[in-house]
């Protein structure tokens, strides 16, 4: 599955909005309040739309708060004659999410509408996905090898809607049910926004006792997903289900530590790849150790950047697009380094500001100001407070050093009042201090 463009209307905050995307990584950017968001939740709507053909998945509907609220101005007058300004909000339908793309080789259009409050999301303009989707399920039934598309979204609270004890299995031979065992079991939760990282925690811990049973020979998926956990995890060197401790252990170069003594960072990355790779390994264990090369699919993830180091930041997108050649990423970021680690401006989506064609060799500086639009860098917003208070502070100096002696008091009290806003720091006070003494005197 790729997504190649995406059109919205009606949508939260985008009357009319289309988006191109880069069939390999995407990173969109934008100000606060600018629709980033906004544009992953509708692509979770046209990806979940394979699910109405997926018998015992959840698809993604468009729900009434994603419908465009607009205002209206109304204006009336008193018996008074005083004119009042009252305003009225109404949804707008129709709400449409329309996505081209390729599902399974096939090029297809397909839209989810909702028309009226109170109406149920329309699938009949996605029958082409949806008749995929019904054979892909009717072929998995069968014992077919068919190539699934993983699909799977990451909102910026991913880790934090799941309780600590889901960290922890207590046996490891009670980790899984019946239904667990069926491939399109790699399709649970894949349009929620949460991480289930105790789905994650019991995949690992079958798999250490799949080890277990067969002489401590772990499965080639196992070896493969396990090898890309520590590429993807700075400075990790192993990775295991500790049974004992009944969790997932990353062993450092400068030491060993279970999932619940990790870094928010750590966390974040870890369950986030290895949720990709155990879903990648349940849709496709045909493919055995190649199945993180082999499998395709769509992953959508909300602030990329959540709880990363900068020097992490940098090399995050070429992990990911190293550990999952064939999946297509759809991110948000806030932040100028992964920005830079794209490989070429047309992997760049601007909700605002201009787009630009290279972004690898251009410095962290111009990427802040010419494409976040975030003025003098140099320098902290504090810095260049005091250097414009330094400047008017002098220029009253000079006006002063021309006015009558009787105004002089005036001056001086004008000045002090400049100079109050930055008692914490008292060096600056004191050289201009000092300037007002050498020219008006004490």
């Amino acid at each position: 599955m790729r997504i190649d463009s995406l059109r919205l209307k009606n949508f939260k905050g985008f009357e009319h909005r289309e988006f191109t995307f880069h069939p390999e990584f995407n990173l969109i950017v934008g100000t606060n309040g600018s629709g980033k968001t906004t544009a992953l939740e509708a692509l979770a709507v046209a990806v979940g739309s394979w699910f109405l053909g997926v018998r015992g998945t959840d698809t993604r509907h468009i729900r009434p708060s994603e419908v465009m609220l607009a205002d209206f101005e109304h204006e009336e007058m008193d018996e008074d004659g005083v004119r009042h300004t009252s305003i009225q909000w109404e949804y707008i339908y129709p709400c449409e999410v329309t996505a081209t793309g390729s599902v399974q080789d096939h090029k297809i259009t397909w839209s989810r509408t909702l028309n009226t409050p109170g109406g149920r999301t329309t699938y009949g303009d996605a029958k082409a996905i949806k008749n995929l989707a019904v054979a892909s399920d009717s072929a998995i039934r069968k014992g077919t090898d068919i190539l699934l598309p993983l699909i799977s979204y990451y909102g910026t609270g991913r880790l934090w809607q799941e309780p600590r004890d889901s960290y922890k299995v207590s046996d490891p031979l009670k980790v899984s049910k019946k239904e667990d065992q069926s491939r399109l079991a790699g399709y649970n939760n894949s349009v929620d926004p949460r991480l289930s990282v105790g789905q994650f925690t019991r995949w690992a811990a079958r798999q250490s006792w799949i080890a277990y049973q067969q002489n401590n020979r772990s499965t080639p998926e196992y070896r493969a997903i396990k090898k890309a956990i520590i590429g993807c995890i700075e400075n990790a060197r192993d990775f295991y289900f500790d049974a004992k401790f009944g969790e997932i252990v990353i062993a450092f170069h400068n030491g060993t530590r279970p999932f619940s003594n990790l870094s928010d960072g750590q966390r974040c990355m870890l369950a986030m790849v290895g949720d990709i790779a155990q879903k990648a390994s349940k849709l496709n264990p045909h493919l055995g150790s190649k199945v993180l090369e082999e499998t395709q699919g769509v992953v959508i993830i909300d602030e990329l950047d959540l709880h990363l180091h900068p020097l992490w930041q940098r090399r995050v997108v070429e992990d990911l697009r190293r550990t999952f050649p064939k999946i297509q990423f759809i991110c948000t970021t806030h932040s100028p380094f992964l920005i830079q680690s794209l490989r070429s401006g047309e992997e760049l989506i601007m909700l605002d500001g201009q787009p630009t064609a290279e972004v690898g060799n251009i410095s962290i500086e111009e990427i802040a100001e010419g494409i976040q639009q975030v003025p003098n860098t140099q320098v902290s917003p504090r810095y260049e407070e005091m250097v414009t208070a330094a400047k008017k502070y002098l220029y009253t100096l000079e006006d002063a050093k021309k006015s009558p002696e009787d105004q002089l008091m005036e001056f001086k009290d004008r000045l002090a009042s400049q100079l109050r806003p930055y008692a914490d720091n008292p060096a600056f006070q004191a050289f201009l201090e000092m300037k007002r003494v050498a020219i008006l005197g004490n």
